[in-house]
């Protein structure tokens, strides 16, 4: 997949949220703080098609790779726990990938939230793995994150300690750099197999920017293909 097919499915994903927001304006409800272009949902269905176009490109069946709608697996905590991007092998989950967002204005109410999320459900899926509720094949689990690039995610500032000290990782950091840190710990503590932070401001001719090619697009690709190769899917291209 090139750069090319990344920009576009972000940029879709900024029409899609413009447009969930009209249709609540149009339809009369009040939208506080962008929060009725997220519910609306489908903002992020062409990053997770093209994600899926990774599996399916590679030999997966059609039906295997489930896509858009959520799919629903079992938890430990919880009964299930919907998923964005799903794809099974002859009864066996191959992998798992969740897709969220992060758009102002309040990048500093919804920090938190985001990391909970990333954090419970990747800890719940695990645990229900190792509880036997999942098949037999470890699943491999993904992350994607797309942030807004703005004055509030970009600039920079101390978190308030408490009892104890920070992380001195946090010193003096944007929202920006703690989701750095977030995606690459979430990583290297095995809580999902690959982490991928795209970012963009909301102007049609913005970059889409990868603050740390550990963590960016083509490195997120790479560890897809080596679990495709680890389930001996990978077919050869004429």
């Amino acid at each position: 997949m090139d750069q090319r097919s990344l920009e576009e499915a972000v940029r879709s994903s900024w029409a899609v949220r413009e447009s969930q927001a009209a249709k609540k304006l149009i339809d009369g409800k009040i939208d506080t703080g962008g929060r009725g272009a997220v519910t609306g949902g489908a903002h992020l269905n062409a990053m997770t098609e093209l994600l899926g176009n990774v599996f399916r490109d590679a030999g997966f069946p059609p039906d295997a790779v489930r896509c858009r709608s959520g799919v629903e697996l079992p938890g430990y905590f919880r009964p299930t726990k919907k998923w964005d991007l799903v794809v099974l092998l002859e009864g066996e989950l191959v992998a798992a990938i969740e897709l969220k967002s992060h758009v102002g204005p309040s990048f500093g109410n919804n920090f938190n939230n985001r990391v909970e999320e990333a954090i419970g459900s990747a800890a719940d899926l695990r645990r229900a793995y190792d509880n036997g509720l999942l098949g037999r094949t470890k699943p491999w689990l993904g992350y994607v994150l797309l942030l807004e690039e703005a004055p509030g995610s970009v600039s920079k500032g101390r978190p308030r300690s408490g009892t104890f000290p920070i992380d001195p990782a946090f010193a003096d950091t944007s929202y920006l750099d703690r989701y750095v840190i977030l995606c690459r710990r979430l990583r290297s503590a095995g809580l999902y197999d690959a982490t991928c932070l795209v970012t963009s401001s909301r102007q049609p001719d913005a970059p889409i920017r990868q603050p740390d090619p550990e963590i960016g697009y083509a490195a997120f690709v790479s560890a897809i293909m080596a679990r495709i190769e680890e389930v001996g899917v990978l077919q050869k291209r004429n």
